[in-house]
C-alpha cells in the first residue's frame, strides 16, 4: 500500500498476459490512463484458448515462433476501474475484428501490498 498522511492506500496488481506483437498498441494504451509505472515480462510461453506458445511451438508456414507477454502493473485501487474500461474497450475492438476467433489478451486483477 502507499503511505499517505491519511493512512494506507489500497492497491491491486493487473496483469495483463497478451501476444508479444501487442507490447506497443498495450503500452500506448496504458501510458493513455496515466499508467507509467509497469513491467514488462518478454518471452512467456504457455497453452490456452488461442493455442500454444513459445519455443515449443513453431509455425510451419512463417518459420517464426510466438511468445506471449506479461504486463504487471500495480494501482491504487481508485485507478484500477479506468484501466480496465480501457483494456475492455481494447478487447471489444479486437473482438469484433476476430469474430469468433479468441483473442489473445486475458487480464488479471488481484490485491497488493507493498512491503518494502
Amino acid at each position: 500500500m502507499f503511505a499517505t498522511q491519511q493512512g494506507m492506500v489500497r492497491m491491486k496488481t493487473l496483469m495483463i498476459v497478451a501476444r508479444d506483437s501487442m507490447l506497443t498498441e498495450l503500452e500506448d494504451l496504458l501510458h493513455k490512463n496515466g499508467i507509467t509505472a509497469y513491467s514488462v515480462i518478454n518471452k512467456v510461453e504457455g497453452s490456452g484458448k488461442t493455442g500454444k506458445v513459445g519455443a515449443f511451438h513453431h509455425s510451419v508456414y512463417t518459420g517464426s515462433t510466438h511468445f506471449n507477454l506479461m504486463i504487471l502493473a500495480v494501482l491504487p485501487s481508485d485507478q484500477v476501474e479506468k484501466a480496465v474500461d480501457a483494456l475492455k474497450a481494447f478487447h471489444a475492438a479486437r473482438k469484433k475484428l476476430a469474430k469468433e476467433e479468441p483473442i489473445p489478451l486475458k487480464l488479471f486483477a488481484f490485491p497488493c501490498e507493498e512491503l518494502l
